[in-house]
């Protein structure tokens, strides 16, 4: 909008926003020192395996989805796991032999770590 007039005066209608000055040096200065990496694609999508087969290959799919549980737990109780590892890992023989043990063992989807594992 604009008044005539002798002087010619513009006025901006309210609610135009302002954009602020940036020094275009100071955005050069950062992008040459500083490298930001965009953390969905930095964040690994699995964890590396604590509880692994020897053979390359679980005895059958009961037993590895127990060595799932298994290495989900170390991850999140390291200082448990190390004193329990022992009589997991004789459980995890267990459902290799017998797939149907693993019911004993698995509720909803965690394995059950009460009074039920004895500590080293």
């Amino acid at each position: 909008m604009t008044k005539k007039g002798l002087n010619e005066i513009k006025v901006e209608p309210v609610g135009t926003k302002v954009e602020p000055v940036v020094e275009q040096k100071v955005e050069k200065e950062v992008e040459e020192t500083v490298e930001f990496g965009k953390p969905l694609d930095l964040r690994p999508k699995e964890l590396p395996l604590i509880v692994k087969p020897k053979g390359g290959k679980w005895k059958n799919e009961a037993q590895e989805r127990y060595a799932q549980i298994i290495n989900a737990y170390a991850y999140t109780n390291p200082d448990k796991f190390e004193t329990k590892k022992e009589v997991l890992g004789k459980r995890l023989i267990e459902i290799g032999n017998d797939p149907s043990a693993l019911a004993k063992y698995e509720v909803k989807d965690e394995v059950s770590f009460g009074k039920t594992l004895p500590v080293k």
